[in-house]
């Protein structure tokens, strides 16, 4: 036993012992931020909404309580006039965000109709969930008679407020779950509010948990029942205190350490914080026997983008692997370093201790070792029509994806067995890219349609020892435009970049996040013209990493300058990262 593990049992131990003598809340949703009063004063220009007037029509007062819900600074004090008394008390904005484009007039008297032009929503997490149905952009407002005047008194559940407003006031951050195997903490985006305690509205997220959606693909160590007590205030030293409230009897040493790892990731987004102060029903919680409070960045064995994994570049030099270290090339000691195999593409396992390689003609995939050895032996992984580049994970699955006449195949192969895994909306179709992370729970795929390329999101889940994937969602989509895209590469752990084709040497670079989301690309993410035909993109997910565009000619242009990581040379294929 570790002396951290020794540290976590006391804590365990002491958390069960007063656990009978800590009275509980009553149980009830989350709340996330505030929803009655003023908070601390948002970016853009001050905006106090007008009170219900006197007189005002049905449809003026639906009017005016959608403008209410856009106060600066954000507060629903205003919004909540125009409600019913009954109404005031039964309305929950927390539970939702509608964002709209623009809004058609609202018609109707005892019931109000107001149509949303282009509207999206997010959860209650702030977790982008993607345009609203049809149903649902037509919003309806039952209306009341009170002291003779008119009141809404049904309300949507929800926050509605403009694209503009949405996108001066939110930023992405992430909240950190853990994969079905507790090998690594895996970050889900959410929104959150630019200015006020991001340490609160960051903690009451991750206490909602990863949502019934991410059933086997995510969970939390957190309890379902734990409540924040009131906020999350940051001392001058930056000591976040964390007092949560709930039933600790499911939790045990392993469960303590992975929530503190959950919470350390978590909060480390929050600049403001340097250390964390845990308590549950008023008993402290720590990582060591020694310090009531730990730093942020532990947990570091559980970095989504694997602990240790190998910085380096590889790619083909005539026919051999090599691998490229700021710009120094070294021929692999291995099978494909010293030997040519006719190999057109490759993937490096994170350790880089594995290579697999797609032969010529598309139809085998082989592995070997990167370095000599007696087992230095090639051996042939899976046979197909036509497979695309592979991509390794943290477990050291190796996914594949194999384009079929009867459309894509995609599997993993693990200690020498392949797995055909079921993706819907990816397998059977024509797929020309495809990216898994690191962590081993998100696929993204380019789908080839007659009326332009598509990006979509698959969820890679455990169920038992079944993996199956999600049906996929799409990420990203050209509606008014017949788009090619040539290239795929990841850009951080919830981030891609993507080559899109605009003339035959001119090609668009664009950074979208895997959740879909686009009201914040123009003001928050990059997008990058390259006067060349690129046909490869070689990006990591981790951020430290440089970026590079290789043109058809075999130039490479780099994408972050201001990095200090040296560019390989010219003429390399097959470039890449590991994983």
């Amino acid at each position: 036993m570790t002396v951290r593990t020794r540290g976590l049992v006391l804590a365990v131990v002491a958390l069960m012992l007063c656990s009978a003598c800590v009275s509980m809340p009553d149980s009830g949703d989350v709340q996330v931020g505030d929803d009655t009063g003023a908070s601390s004063q948002d970016p853009g220009y001050p905006y106090d909404p007008r009170p219900p007037q006197p007189g005002e029509r049905a449809t003026e007062i639906v009017s005016h309580f959608l403008d209410a819900m856009m106060a600066n600074p954000t507060t629903t004090a205003v919004a909540k006039q125009f409600l019913s008394e009954d109404a005031r008390e039964s309305w929950h904005p927390e539970r939702q965000m509608i964002t709209y484009d623009d809004i058609q007039t609202p018609s109707g008297t005892n019931e109000v109709s107001v149509t949303l032009l282009d509207a999206n929503h997010l959860d209650a997490r702030g977790a982008w969930q993607g345009p609203v149905s049809d149903k649902q952009r037509v919003l309806s407002f039952g209306m009341t008679v009170e002291d003779g005047e008119w009141r809404i008194a049904d309300p949507p559940d929800a926050m509605i407020v403009s694209d503009e407003f949405f996108e001066g006031r939110y930023r992405q951050a992430s909240l950190y779950f853990v994969d079905p195997t507790a090998r690594v903490v895996v970050p889900e985006p959410v929104f959150v509010p630019r200015s006020g305690q991001l340490s609160a509205v960051l903690m009451r997220g991750l206490l909602r948990g990863p949502g019934a959606r991410l059933d086997g693909v995510l969970r939390s160590y957190i309890p379902d029942d734990m409540n924040l007590d009131l906020s999350a205030p940051v001392s001058a030293d930056g000591v976040a205190e964390v007092s949560l409230r709930g039933d600790i009897t499911t939790l045990d040493p392993e469960s303590v350490e992975l929530m503190t790892v959950q919470i350390a990731w978590t909060l480390r987004q929050d600049p403001s914080v340097s250390r964390v102060r845990l308590t549950i029903n008023e008993t402290p919680v720590t990582t060591s026997g020694s310090s009531s409070a730990f730093d942020v960045d532990i947990g570091e064995e559980y970095n989504p983008i694997g602990a240790n994994s190998w910085q380096g570049l590889f790619g083909l030099r005539e026919g051999r692997v090599v691998s490229s270290i700021s710009g120094r090339e070294n021929h692999d000691t291995g099978p494909f370093g010293t030997a040519e195999y006719g190999l057109r593409t490759i993937a490096v396992n994170l350790q880089a201790t594995q290579i697999a390689g797609v032969t010529s003609d598309g139809r085998s995939v082989l592995s070997a070792p990167t370095s000599e050895g007696e087992a230095a032996t090639v051996s042939t992984l899976a046979g197909g029509s036509d497979f695309l580049e592979p991509a390794w994970d943290v477990s050291n699955r190796l996914w594949l994806v194999d384009r079929t006449s009867g459309g894509a195949v995609v599997s993993y192969v693990r200690r020498g067995q392949r797995h055909v895994v079921p993706v819907p909306g990816v397998s059977g179709k024509r797929v020309t890219h495809f990216l898994v992370s690191r962590d081993g729970t998100r696929l993204i795929a380019v789908l080839r349609r007659k009326q332009g390329d598509v990006v979509v999101q698959s969820r890679i889940a455990l169920a038992g020892n079944k993996v199956r994937g999600t049906p996929a969602t799409v990420t990203r989509r050209f509606p008014d435009e017949l788009v090619r895209i040539r290239a795929l590469a990841w850009h951080s752990p919830t981030e891609v970049v993507m080559s899109r084709v605009i003339t035959n040497d001119l090609t668009q670079l664009t950074t979208v996040s895997v959740d879909g989301s686009d009201v914040v690309l123009s003001a928050d993410v990059p997008i990058e013209l390259v006067r060349d035909k690129v046909v490869r993109l070689v990006g990591s997910p981790d951020p430290a990493s440089g970026a590079w565009a290789v043109a058809a000619s075999g130039k490479v242009y780099d994408l972050t300058p201001d990095s200090d990581v040296l560019p390989p040379k010219d003429g390399l294929l097959s470039l890449t990262y590991v994983g």
